[in-house]
Parts: C-alpha cells; sequence; structure tokens
C-alpha cells in the first residue's frame, strides 16, 4: 500500500473507512501533486497505453475528458483521433446514466457540462455501449484487483455493465493512489487493467 495512505490514515485500517474518507484522502493527496508531476506520469501512462494491444486493436474508444489533477488524457484523446479510432467521451444524464458520444475535435465539440466537466456539445449522438471496444476507467483510487473508488455518482458502474463481453476495461491511475485492496459493495465493477506510470496490473 503506497506510504502517503499511511500518512494520511494514521491507525486506520483501509476496510475501516468508509468511501467518502477515501474520497478526501485520495484528493488531498491528488492536490498536492504539482503540474508537472501530472504532466510526466501521465505521458508514462499513456505510452503503457498506446502500446498495448488493446487500444491497437481497438477501433472505438470511450475515454473520459480529464480535470484537475487526474492522470491526463488531452493529449490521448487527441492521438486517437489522429489514429482513426471512433473516440467517444461521456455525456453523464443527471440522475440517469452516462452515454459515449463520438467526437472529431476537441475544441468545437467539447463544452462544459455535468460536474464543469468537458462533455460533448449538444446535438451530438451516442453510440450503443456494445459497440465500444475499449473502455478507459477514470478514478480517485484503484486497488490491484481492479476495483475503484470514483467521484461517487455510480455511472462507470451502471456502463460497465452494459458493454458487451468483447469490450476491455482499462483504469489509469498515478502510482500514488494505487492501493492494495479497497473495500467495496455488491454493484462495484472491475476493470481488467490497471496501468500506472511504474506498472500494468491484470
Amino acid at each position: 500500500m503506497n506510504r502517503l495512505f499511511y500518512q494520511m490514515m494514521g491507525n486506520q485500517s483501509i476496510n475501516g473507512m468508509i468511501k467518502k474518507e477515501l474520497r478526501k484522502s485520495a484528493l488531498l493527496i491528488r492536490s498536492g501533486f504539482s503540474a508537472q508531476q501530472v504532466a510526466d506520469a501521465s505521458d508514462q501512462i499513456m505510452n503503457k497505453l498506446l502500446k498495448h494491444p488493446w487500444y491497437r486493436q481497438c477501433s472505438t474508444l470511450f475515454i473520459y475528458v480529464s480535470m484537475d489533477n487526474e492522470v491526463f488524457t488531452h493529449k490521448l484523446i487527441q492521438k486517437a483521433i489522429d489514429d482513426g479510432k471512433r473516440v467517444c467521451v461521456p455525456r453523464v444524464i443527471p440522475g440517469k446514466h452516462m452515454e459515449a458520444v463520438p467526437i472529431l475535435n476537441m475544441h468545437s465539440d467539447l463544452a462544459k457540462g455535468f460536474f464543469n466537466v468537458l462533455e460533448p456539445v449538444a446535438g451530438l449522438p451516442s453510440v450503443s455501449p456494445v459497440e465500444v471496444d475499449l473502455v478507459v476507467v477514470p478514478g480517485l483510487l484503484f486497488d490491484r484487483e481492479g476495483y475503484r473508488i470514483g467521484y461517487g455518482g455510480g455511472y462507470y458502474d451502471k456502463y460497465l455493465t452494459s458493454i458487451a463481453q468483447h469490450c476491455h476495461t482499462v483504469g489509469l491511475i498515478f502510482q500514488a493512489l494505487l492501493i492494495e485492496k479497497l473495500p467495496r459493495e455488491a454493484h462495484d465493477e472491475k476493470v481488467m487493467l490497471v496501468i500506472t506510470e511504474n506498472e500494468m496490473i491484470g
């Protein structure tokens, strides 16, 4: 387990912490990363994904648009567009579900939406989850079994239950936010592969 979490938790165990506390700790740790740290680690993570067969073989990629100090995905999105992939990003229907919406241009096809995150502009049609080959999933924390703690909306867990069997799922996370084992609930969905700047687990 990362030593930063020992420092944040004191004598508490991971299993004894509720998700709200874990989110708070993760956000605090992440806020301490410098812009250069985020950029360097994100580039290493991106390069690992770009070399992976799942990326090379996919035709439709569903990937989050990063914000704040998340693993930076803007360069990855542009690279996938340049590679000729059909690149989809999330559109959240508040209180209901999330859709995968193809974009062609990061500047003209995105605008701030739910949670103040960049989303597809109104009018762009979504694609069925069964058309997606690879989903890149965000998270505040991931563990070595592929489980995650997100922002609490549950939209990705719901979406991952709807994808086709052929679809692969990948979580991107900084090494400092990779935990040995997170608490989980029945509705939590795990990803098949976790990529950090130092390793790939899956």
